[in-house]
């Protein structure tokens, strides 16, 4: 066998495994694989790789039979990415409930600029995430917004033009390390009383840390499905939609992602250092239920390591 011929039938190989481990849950769940998962899209690169090797081989590109199983592999391993693409729309969009979600993170301390992102996109209901209470402090008197609440454990606060009329940070969350990892809020707007979940859970970059994200998930889930009048969930997830939590998340909950069938949104990372460039994977989300997702898109870092997600809502 020569080189060409086993570096083809090496991708090859590999393709086949990265498609049965997106199929088998007992390894696309397990820590530490579930982590390929979240940036599936950089997985795909290898398949990508071999079926591009073989068509810049003469001697290869005749061998139907590979040329054929490498293409199918190919077109598999797009498979998550697909439904999520959806269609352009073509017109004016009707206007609707303006959601966002922002991590501002900790170390930004640009206000300005965190200020100009925000009221770039003018949404109705703001969620922020790694909120400190400086940042808080300052956003309070630039933002307008007459509604405005900041759970201390968790570092999340919501800013509202409708009243909030009360937040719940103690339940339903995980705990570590005397941190909390969502806020409940129930805002009085126009048509209703509606029920909005702001989450962070933890980055699931540890055993630990991974476990009590899909904690967070888990006690979550049925909290949200019991809610009886409309419900929006948004925030840093930490986790993108081609992982398995986070659809299973969705079904549990009985929530529909926002985003999907609007394009993918890639919203971290946006750091400037050279290790970040290349990961760009969308796991700022908005979902929500009782709704129809009339747009949805991302806004500018400005500072950040997150850009902000919105998606524009509409009661059905």
């Amino acid at each position: 066998m020569t080189l060409k011929q086993g570096i083809a039938q090496t991708t090859l190989i590999l393709s086949l495994g990265l498609y049965i481990f997106y199929l088998c849950p007992f390894i696309n769940r397990s820590f530490p694989l579930a982590l390929g998962m979240e940036f599936w899209p950089y997985v795909c690169v290898i398949p990508c790789f071999g079926l591009g090797f073989r068509l810049f081989h003469p001697d290869l590109r005749g061998q139907r039979l590979g040329l054929g199983l490498a293409s199918l592999l190919l077109v598999l391993s797009f498979t998550p990415w697909f439904h999520w693409l959806g269609m352009p729309s073509i017109g004016t969009k009707p206007a609707g409930l303006r959601m966002m979600s922002y991590n501002i993170w900790t170390q930004n301390q640009d206000y300005d600029a965190i200020q100009l992102s925000i009221q770039r996109e003018k949404p109705d209901i703001l969620f922020l995430t790694e909120i400190t209470l400086s940042a808080m402090r300052d956003l309070k008197n630039r933002l307008e917004y007459p509604y405005s609440q900041r759970s201390n454990r968790g570092s999340n606060a919501f800013f509202s033009r409708y009243p909030i009329l009360s937040t719940t940070p103690e339940y339903p969350n995980a705990t570590d390390h005397g941190l909390t990892f969502s806020l409940v809020a129930q805002i009085q707007t126009p048509q209703e009383i509606l029920t909005v979940v702001g989450i962070h859970p933890p980055i699931p970059l540890t055993r630990s840390s991974f476990a009590v994200r899909n904690q967070q998930f888990e006690r979550l889930a049925p909290f949200i499905r019991q809610v009886p009048n409309r419900v929006i969930v948004l925030g840093d997830f930490n986790t993108s939609p081609w992982s398995p939590y986070f659809d299973q998340f969705l079904q549990e909950a009985d929530l529909s992602s926002a985003t999907r069938g609007q394009g993918i949104w890639a919203t971290w990372s946006y750091e400037s250092s050279l290790p970040h460039w290349f990961a760009k994977i969308p796991i700022d989300h908005v979902a929500s239920r009782g709704f129809d997702c009339i747009d949805a898109w991302t806004g500018h870092a400005n500072g950040s390591d997150h850009r902000p997600v919105i998606a524009e809502l509409k009661p059905i």
